[in-house]
C-alpha cells in the first residue's frame, strides 16, 4: 500500500492531509490520484464513504493556480445535495490554501446573487448542478469556463 508522501504533493496539500489524520491513501485514492495528477482522464468506482470525492479534489488542489483569476476547475453533480457535500469538503481543503476560490452554483437559489458574486471575481474552482452551471454561463455569460 502507498503513503500519500509517494505522490510527491505540495506542502499545503501533505498539511491538510495531516490535519485530518489521514493515514494512508484508500484503494480507490490510490489508483485515481497518481493518474490524475498525471493528467490522465479517470473513471472510478467505488462504495459510499471509500474516499472518493478526496480522490479527485487532492489533484484538482494540486494543479489550481491561485494567481489566474479563473475558472480552472468545473465539478458538476446530479442533485443539488451532491454538489453542496463536494463543495462543503472542496471548502475545507481550500482552507489551507485560502487563496483559491471555490463556488457552489445549484438551482433553488438566488440567480441575481450568483451573477454579482462571479462579476466581482471568477471562482478557479466550480461545483454545481448542470442547469444552473449552464445557465450562468450561456445565459448571460457571468460564469466564464470558455478557457
Amino acid at each position: 500500500m502507498k503513503k500519500f508522501e509517494d505522490f510527491n504533493l505540495k506542502d499545503t496539500t501533505m498539511a491538510f492531509i495531516e490535519k485530518n489524520h489521514f493515514k494512508q491513501p484508500t484503494p480507490i485514492q490510490e489508483q485515481v490520484i497518481p493518474a490524475a495528477l498525471r493528467g490522465k482522464d479517470v473513471i472510478g468506482l467505488s462504495s459510499t464513504g471509500s474516499g472518493k470525492t478526496h480522490a479527485y479534489l487532492i489533484p484538482i488542489m494540486e494543479k489550481v493556480d491561485p494567481t489566474k483569476d479563473e475558472a480552472q476547475v468545473v465539478i458538476t453533480a446530479p442533485t443539488r445535495e451532491l454538489a453542496t457535500q463536494i463543495y462543503e469538503m472542496a471548502k475545507v481543503m481550500t482552507e489551507i490554501v485560502p487563496e483559491i476560490r471555490v463556488r457552489l452554483y445549484v438551482g433553488g437559489r438566488e440567480r441575481s446573487k450568483d451573477i454579482e458574486q462571479l462579476e466581482k471575481s471568477q471562482p478557479h474552482i466550480v461545483i454545481g448542478t448542470p442547469g444552473r452551471i449552464k445557465d450562468l454561463f450561456l445565459n448571460g455569460g457571468a460564469l466564464r469556463i470558455d478557457k
